[in-house]
């Protein structure tokens, strides 16, 4: 029984920092832009395969005459 006397302050306490996390996020713009963030994976890593001829790039030639020149 003395626990209890010990777990409801450590659980208020508890309560109180994930409430002030929460607005510490909230204050700082933390989700504003859920969506563009993970999309952005996808744009990106779509950009890099992309050749300057529009065409699929080559796997298997790794060298490239315009770093070499």
């Amino acid at each position: 029984m003395e626990i209890v006397l010990l777990l409801i302050p450590l659980a208020l306490l508890f309560l109180a920092g994930a409430i002030w996390a929460l607005f510490w996020a909230l204050r700082r713009d933390q989700f504003d832009d859920l969506d563009n963030a993970a999309w952005r994976v996808v744009f990106e890593d779509r950009d890099q395969h992309r050749s300057p001829s529009g065409d699929t790039p080559s796997r298997t030639d790794d060298t490239d005459d315009s770093r070499n020149s």
